[in-house]
């Protein structure tokens, strides 16, 4: 009887472990769209609301969504950072002689909430896989720049980028994908 408990208590606190630090990830905001938006609403373009009306919006599509309160603080969060119209690197610092690290912009900026790449990721844009290869670089780099440039409703948000760190990411798909 005493091992039996022993076993329950060993399981109680690594379950409580796993939740615990299950709880401290960080969410993705483009992540919790896809996840949950998507399910009910096409895509939609970030700047169709202001940020205000998202701040209204929010919290009326967390009691519809089931979304917690992080969740929705993610998407919030999300929305805000894409936004900004100063690439991002230009607002904190000068722009940085280091060369910036392609997977790290690529997981900063949630680019997986939206697009599936190697076998991971969103399904409200396209996989990213083969983009380079069967559309080329400047097709990719022209995207993040312009997302409207090729379907002006596509809902792709633009990015604060600058274009030190879009060659960033093309290259970590280029690199890292099938092109």
């Amino acid at each position: 009887m005493k091992s039996i408990i022993q076993i329950l208590l060993v399981a109680s606190l690594y379950l409580l472990s796993a939740f615990s630090s299950y709880a401290q990830e960080k969410i993705s905001g483009a992540e919790v769209i896809n996840n949950n938006c998507a399910r009910c609403h096409n895509a939609r373009a970030v700047h169709e609301f202001s940020i205000p009306e998202w701040k209204v919006i929010m919290p009326h599509m967390r009691e519809k969504a089931h979304l917690t309160g992080k969740e929705t603080q993610a998407v919030l969060e999300f929305l805000e950072l894409t936004s900004q119209s100063v690439p991002l690197a230009k607002k904190v610092a000068p722009e940085n002689p280091i060369a910036p690290d392609g997977k790290q912009l690529f997981t900063q900026f949630g680019c997986q909430g939206c697009h599936s790449f190697k076998g991971d990721g969103g399904t409200v844009g396209p996989a990213l896989d083969e983009t380079i290869k069967n559309k080329g670089i400047g097709f990719f780099i022209n995207k993040l720049q312009n997302p409207q440039f090729n379907n002006s409703s596509s809902p792709m948000p633009k990015m604060p980028l600058n274009e030190q760190q879009i060659k960033a990411i093309a290259e970590y798909i280029k690199s890292s994908g099938n092109a």
